[in-house]
């Protein structure tokens, strides 16, 4: 008799866990779920950016005339493919605004193409007119992947930097808004494209700041 009543707990005891395990089971599917759904209908937060030289285009003429004002190319030619003597073409720069509505002469912001000038990998750099001059406010070593609307005209940027650590590839996407002439840090929004937790936002900023400049990625 005891012995089946053993028998009859243990069973009670396997049909609970089971059904335990299935609510859980269906209660993260619904979560994934939920998030996916979250993921999907969560508007832009401003425009992508998505450089690819091959088929990068100028927009007008001052392009070629701002990139040979910089001296970032050799204006004696019509068209290079060598990267260590490049040609003011798209396939190796790209050219923004500096701010909405301010001709280029007046400010910009130039990405450069991996291995231009012999430098490996891309940069970013920003320019504004002081007097007669362009002069460089700050630049990255990184490329921007996205824009966003700022009130004051000046378009706040999401950089992706690379680094690599004890054999390890990690990419920051970092925001920068612009203040007192050049764009400043203002945080690391993702690492590898994982979002940082809002309660660990500051604490990882704060050291991804740190990684950036001492290693001379932004300056």
């Amino acid at each position: 008799m005891q012995k089946k009543r053993a028998l009859y707990l243990v069973g009670l005891i396997g049909l609970a866990l089971a059904a335990w395990f299935i609510f859980k089971k269906q209660e993260l599917a619904n979560q994934v779920d939920s998030i996916e759904k979250t993921k999907l209908s969560a508007p832009t937060k401003g425009q992508e950016i998505s450089t690819d030289f091959n088929i990068n285009t100028f927009k007008s003429k001052k392009e070629p005339l701002l990139l040979k004002q910089l001296r970032l190319c050799d204006s004696t030619l019509q068209w290079s493919e060598d990267e260590n003597r490049p040609s003011c073409t798209p396939n190796f720069f790209r050219v923004f605004p500096l701010k909405k509505g301010l001709d280029l002469s007046q400010g910009c912001m130039v990405l450069m193409k991996a291995g231009v000038n012999h430098f490996p990998v891309r940069r970013f750099v920003i320019y504004e007119r002081e007097g007669t001059q362009l002069v460089q406010a700050n630049g990255f070593i990184g490329y921007p992947i996205e824009l966003r609307p700022n009130a004051n005209g000046y378009d706040d940027i999401v950089i992706r930097f690379f680094e690599r650590y004890q054999g390890e590839k990690y990419f920051y996407n970092c925001l920068f808004t612009w203040k007192q002439h050049r764009y400043q840090y203002v945080c690391c929004e993702q690492i590898n494209d994982a979002d940082i937790k809002p309660e660990k936002q500051k604490e990882v900023s704060a050291e991804i700041w740190k990684i950036l400049y001492e290693k001379q990625l932004a300056f």
